[in-house]
């Protein structure tokens, strides 16, 4: 099974992402009320340098969702998607309503982060970017660092 994330740019200041692993989906949105992919790409390094958990918000009008990530007693990332009615209600994760849930690995959460954040900047440019998220630039030092991070992931190197 192989974690899928598409996130898309579908009208000035408007998100949609898909989320698929193994055979579940998720489909959810996001504004331009907040920076959706640069919370989603912080994630995916912080992810990767160690973080136990972290949960970032997809701001809505109205309401939020939310993916939460932890660290698993088997090494694995629990990745769920919640759903709140209320936008900055700052309600427990108890509160939201389970739209996704799976374990994946690490990397290939990061993985998925930096290729749908690829296509992104592949698709829009910088410029593009910042004119169709009203304002927020693309996270092109988060973006960087995650790659560079992956590649340490991927082919670590250990002391003689």
């Amino acid at each position: 099974m192989t974690l899928s994330i598409d996130y898309r740019l579908v009208d000035v200041g408007w998100a949609e992402c898909d989320v698929r692993w193994g055979g579940s989906s998720c489909a959810i949105t996001a504004s331009y009320l907040s920076d959706a992919l640069g919370k989603l790409v912080f994630a995916a390094l912080a992810v990767l340098n160690g973080v136990h958990s972290i949960s970032i918000g997809f701001d809505e009008e109205p309401g939020e969702y939310r993916w939460s990530l932890a660290n698993t007693e088997t090494k694995q990332l629990s990745l769920r998607l919640l759903a709140f009615d209320e936008l900055w209600a700052s309600k427990p994760d108890a509160q939201g309503r389970v739209l996704f849930e799976g374990f994946v690995s690490h990397l290939e959460f990061a993985e998925a982060v930096a290729e749908t954040a690829a296509r992104v900047l592949e698709r829009h440019g910088l410029d593009g970017y910042k004119d169709a998220w009203v304002g927020h630039e693309f996270p092109s030092r988060d973006f960087e660092q995650l790659i560079a991070r992956i590649e340490r992931w991927r082919n670590p190197v250990y002391p003689e």
